[in-house]
């Protein structure tokens, strides 16, 4: 026969504690018509009604009633129903503990409820024989399958959210009851429908203690609630957030958005937020491209400055024609600011037609250009410095990633050579017109490295997120679990080697050493390009029991909170060298990112 449930006063529903799923005990309980019964402190009376269980029991070992020694003898009694016009009374079934030592015989009577009570804190399908206007889910091996109609203990569903979709469809709502098992799929909450889990399976007695009930996400959120504008009580869940290995993305175990008013009552449950990823890593900075050879002169005419894909082109050499020579073209930068790289100035050139003594002149020789200077070190990324990270508009967590470096600065081109003077002879030395050389073009310079990719933040663990939303959170325990590790920042890359000028033209002669056009001057080098600056690491994930966001509230009644263990920082990138050349001077390293928050609470 099944028992009548009554229902719990408040204060006696305040004693349970997590996991204890409301079972009492009470010593010295008596009971009488009319009487008034005082049970753990809470006093009712007769007229109250009242719903009590109690785990199984042990019964200790009977010893030998020696001098001295002890016998304990338990009996017991079982639970006893009565109804009247007005109330319907479910005495409690006692047990008598009769302990006899060698003096004395001393009785004791406790009463404590029986599993066979019926609960009233949750749908209690077993005691009441009524499946009507609640969804059934099992697990596969215990009979779930989602072809199933789940509107009966014996036709339960297998998912959840297949749960939910035919509590929807329930004309006035229907809630959950869910058996034990592993349920492998994140849980999106629906407004009006209430879920509870710790029943056993096929039978669907409600025993939270003996009956775990795990959801384990399989996303970020593995429960989640949003824009709720009914009740939903959620109870009797141990919830697994998802971990993660890379990519800096954070697990949320409880996540709730835009749901005011104490809709959401979460009770009975233990929610552990997954581990958080690693945050990716920054890439290494390129190396700085070489510059290009100055081109060699061909007899009067000047060599092409060498060649840069980032603008740090050589000078041009100068050349020679009739009468006049060239001054080699500078070196460039591709516009950053490093010095050097002048053209060098050309020969003086020899034609007054002087007819007495024009006819034993030379042109002059060019002059060298100046070698290009070296770019110099770009800078290394600095460390973030907010650990606790923030929440964008959609209400997803990001944390802190490193600053990025700079690049190296471009070494300038080397200076073209100046060509060699012209020497024109008057008609009294036979009319000639001997060229200079032309000059070498100047080598061109090197890039400048690329700064190193800061490293990404490390995913953050959270127990329960609370977003513009209010809920209440009661006889349950919520953990954080580890931050991710930061993302290393990245090298910065070497720079650029600056390449040599070419080679100069020589002047024409008649095969008089002393007279004739003046040779040209070789190009100069162009400089190498400075080593990119390393990125700085990101910042650990956080690690946060509980996160309240833009206002959001969580009231805790009986619950413990437990922070994790937050993410480290991750390395900054080291700098790139000048000209590729690990002798050279070197561009500063990325900084080293900050560790991640461990908190109980944070507000956002």
């Amino acid at each position: 026969m099944r028992m009548t449930p009554r229902l719990l006063p408040a204060t006696l529903l305040l004693l349970f504690a997590c996991g204890d799923d409301g079972n009492i005990t009470s010593t010295g309980f008596t009971e009488g018509n009319g009487s008034t019964v005082t049970m753990g402190g809470a006093t009712m009376n007769a007229t109250d009604t009242t719903t009590e269980s109690v785990p199984t029991t042990t019964v200790p070992t009977e010893g030998s009633a020696t001098d001295g020694d002890s016998t304990t003898q338990v009996s017991t009694t079982e639970a006893v129903t009565s109804t009247d016009a007005t109330t319907t009374t479910t005495e409690p079934a006692t047990s008598t503990t009769t302990t006899t030592t060698g003096e004395t015989t001393e009785p004791e009577t406790t009463t404590t409820t029986t599993g066979d009570a019926c609960s009233e804190e949750v749908p209690d399908p077993n005691c009441t024989g009524i499946d009507e206007g609640l969804i059934f889910v099992s697990t596969p091996v215990d009979g779930g399958s989602d072809l199933n109609d789940g509107v009966t203990h014996e036709t339960p569903v297998a998912t959840i959210a297949k749960a939910i979709e035919l509590a929807l469809a329930c004309p006035d709502k229907c809630d959950i009851v869910v058996s034990k098992g592993t349920y492998p799929k994140s849980v999106t909450l629906a407004s009006g429908v209430s879920i509870f889990g710790g029943y056993t399976p096929k039978s669907f007695i409600y025993d939270l203690q003996a009956n775990q009930t795990t959801i384990v996400g399989s996303e970020a959120r593995a429960v989640q609630a949003s824009a709720l504008t009914e009740t939903v009580r959620f109870h009797g869940f141990t919830v697994e957030g998802k971990d993660f290995g890379d990519q800096g993305q954070s697990s949320y175990a409880l996540w709730v958005k835009d749901s005011a008013d104490d809709l959401l009552l979460v009770e009975r449950c233990v929610l552990n937020g997954g581990d958080g990823g690693a945050g990716t890593s920054g890439t290494a900075g390129t190396k700085g491209d070489d510059g290009g050879i100055g081109g060699n002169a061909s007899n009067q005419t000047g060599g092409t400055g060498g060649s840069s894909s980032c603008g740090a082109n050589g000078g041009n050499g100068g050349s020679a024609a009739d009468c006049s020579s060239a001054p080699g073209g500078g070196g460039q930068a591709g516009g950053d600011a490093t010095q050097g790289g002048a053209g060098g100035t050309n020969g003086a050139s020899q034609c007054s037609l002087n007819i007495v003594n024009g006819c034993n002149d030379k042109g002059g020789t060019g002059v060298a250009g100046s070698a290009g200077d070296n770019g110099g070190a770009g800078s290394g990324g600095a460390a973030g410095v907010a650990p606790t990270g923030a929440f964008d508009a959609a209400g997803m967590w990001s944390g802190t990633s490193g600053g990025s470096g700079t690049r190296g600065m471009h070494g300038r081109g080397g200076g073209g050579g100046g060509a060699g003077g012209t020497d024109k002879d008057p008609f009294t030395c036979g009319d000639d017109t001997d060229l200079g050389g032309g000059g070498g073009g100047g080598g061109g310079g090197g890039c400048g490295g690329l700064a190193g990719a800061p490293g990404g933040a490390g995913g953050a663990s959270f127990g329960i997120v609370v977003i513009n939303s209010s809920i209440q959170v009661s006889n349950s325990l919520v953990n954080a679990g580890k931050g991710g590790k930061g993302g290393a920042g990245g090298k910065g890359g070497n720079g650029g080697v600056g390449k040599a000028g070419g080679n100069f033209g020589l002047g024409k002669n008649g095969g008089d050493p002393s007279d004739g056009g003046g040779n040209g001057a070789v190009g100069a080098k162009g400089g190498d390009g400075g080593g990119g600056g390393g990125a700085a690491g990101g910042c650990g994930g956080a690690s946060i029991a509980i996160a309240r966001v833009s206002g959001g509230f969580v009231g805790l009644a009986n619950t413990q909170l437990q922070a994790g263990t937050p993410g480290d920082g991750g390395l900054g990138g080291d700098g790139g060298f000048e000209g590729n050349a690990a002798g050279k001077p070197q561009a500063p390293d990325g900084g080293d990112g900050c560790q991640g928050v461990a908190s109980e609470e944070q507000t956002y």
